[in-house]
């Protein structure tokens, strides 16, 4: 039975959430403050929300359990984050944000194909809009399934009703508020994240007696596999395992949900003071959540599901109302990637499968509707692993849009037919190596489509 404090604490926190997308619709006076909030973010909101954005379910339950699975191989999750943090806020970030102020585009494909004559721009376009509908309905899919086992574990109802839940509460605020709605939830959601990030690794870590304490213990309960930095891995097999762990940073700069933040950047002040913001507050929620996986690996060895470890250490240490902030923490997570992502996937198809022409906000929320009751249904009928699956939607996002971004950032010209065997080389080769066998690290999946829609590019440019 689910504590009274502990619901109440979920509670107050969403009801939170909903009055704020009430507020924030106020803002709503044109497509542009619906889409990109006027391009008037501040560093904070701008850092803090394409962080949480970022930073899914995945983070705070996929990455801590799979530190508590696998040991010590999990830290190469933290440079390739970093890395890409750093990459996409100091060169990619300012150019882009140029280039939608000056081009007036709204959205990332319209922001990489407006260059293109009208035929190719506008079979890019709607390439686009497929390829980001589908990815991201398996993407939010993921997060509806982490609110599921939140509820569940937490609150103590079924996975169902902790899905339907879930999907209720990210759409009502959503659709009510638009980006300006979506980017302070966002912000609030990382503080709270942030702080969880801090406090409960650090106060399991002083009960398991420090970090000489957990390196000892982990030295004599770990396997060989888990007390090694590259797993099961040696030699030119290990190499291949850190770089392709450290290559999901590679992704960054090609998600949707994440560079609409750079395109809505105020000035270039706000991208300057916003990357050390974001590198900040990354380092912590991904090095927090790996010593949370291999602490709780020492002083608990009965999780079931790794993926719930977060709430087993909480539940033991904690009373209900913390279990109820901790539920809201992960909650936080869950949202602040889904509301991003259902946003995205609306702008897309209102704006972009007809090129910026008709727009209407109307549409937009009815295509949020839609990817809400789509990714449900996934979540419900289909599930995966929310790691696995987070990760491979980021993927084939990273693979199919990067190799343009990159091109933009260089000032390539490219031609329209290069630009299309570009995506859909990086898209459609992703699913098909996703299904072959797994490569150390999955570094042929995460680093040879990006590579080859890269060289098409390079080859081709005028």
């Amino acid at each position: 039975m689910a504590n009274q404090e502990t619901i109440i604490t979920v509670v107050v926190y969403n009801i939170l959430l909903i009055g704020i997308g009430f507020l924030a619709s106020k803002r709503n006076k044109t497509n542009d403050d619906f889409y990109l909030g006027n391009r008037g973010l501040g560093p904070w909101v701008a850092a803090l929300s394409a962080s949480a954005s970022s930073s899914s379910a995945w983070t705070l339950l996929g990455v801590s359990g799979l530190a508590y699975s696998v040991g010590l191989g999990a830290v190469w999750i933290l440079p390739g984050v970093l890395f890409g943090y750093f990459v996409s806020w100091t060169w990619i970030a300012p150019k882009l944000m140029e280039l939608s102020k000056k081009t007036g585009a709204v959205s990332l494909p319209q922001l990489l194909f407006h260059d293109f004559n009208e035929s190719d721009k506008k079979i890019l376009m709607r390439l686009s809009t497929i390829i980001i509908t589908s990815t991201l309905i398996l993407y939010v899919a993921a997060q509806f399934q982490a609110a599921g086992t939140t509820f569940a574990t937490i609150l103590g109802i079924s996975q169902s009703a902790s899905v339907i839940l879930g999907a209720l509460v990210i759409l009502i605020y959503t659709f009510i508020g638009g980006f300006w709605a979506v980017s302070l939830t966002d912000s609030i959601q990382a503080v709270l994240m942030f702080c969880i990030a801090i406090f409960l690794p650090l106060l399991l870590l002083m009960v398991a007696g420090g970090f000489s304490g957990v390196n000892l213990a982990l030295e004599a309960i770990g396997t060989p596999e888990e007390n090694s930095l590259t797993g099961v891995y040696a030699g030119m097999l290990g190499i291949g395992f850190i770089i392709g762990n450290i290559s999901i940073g590679f992704g960054y700069p090609g998600q949707p949900f994440v560079v609409n933040r750079f395109m809505a950047a105020k000035d270039i002040n706000t991208i300057k003071r916003g990357k050390y913001i974001a590198m900040f507050w990354a380092f912590i929620i991904f090095s927090g959540m790996i010593l949370l996986g291999l602490t709780a690996k020492v002083m608990y060895s009965t999780v079931s599901n790794p993926e719930t470890v977060l709430f087993f250490v909480s539940e033991r240490l904690f009373g209900p109302i913390f279990a109820g902030i901790i539920s809201a923490a992960v909650l936080s997570a869950i949202m602040s990637t889904a509301d991003s992502q259902l946003l995205t996937v609306s702008t897309s198809v209102d704006n972009d499968w007809n090129d910026g022409k008709n727009k209407n906000i109307n549409s937009a929320r009815l295509a949020i509707i839609f990817v809400v009751i789509a990714a449900t249904l996934f979540s419900l009928f289909a599930p995966d692993t929310i790691f696995d699956r987070v990760i491979f939607a980021w993927t084939a996002l990273g693979a199919a849009f990067v190799p343009m971004v990159l091109s933009k950032v260089f000032g390539w010209s490219v031609p329209g037919r290069a630009a299309l065997i570009s995506v859909l080389c990086g898209f459609i080769l992703t699913i098909v190596l996703h299904l072959f066998p797994d490569t150390p690290g999955d570094i042929v999946e995460r680093t040879v489509p990006m590579a080859l829609g890269l060289i098409t590019l390079y080859v081709s440019k005028k």
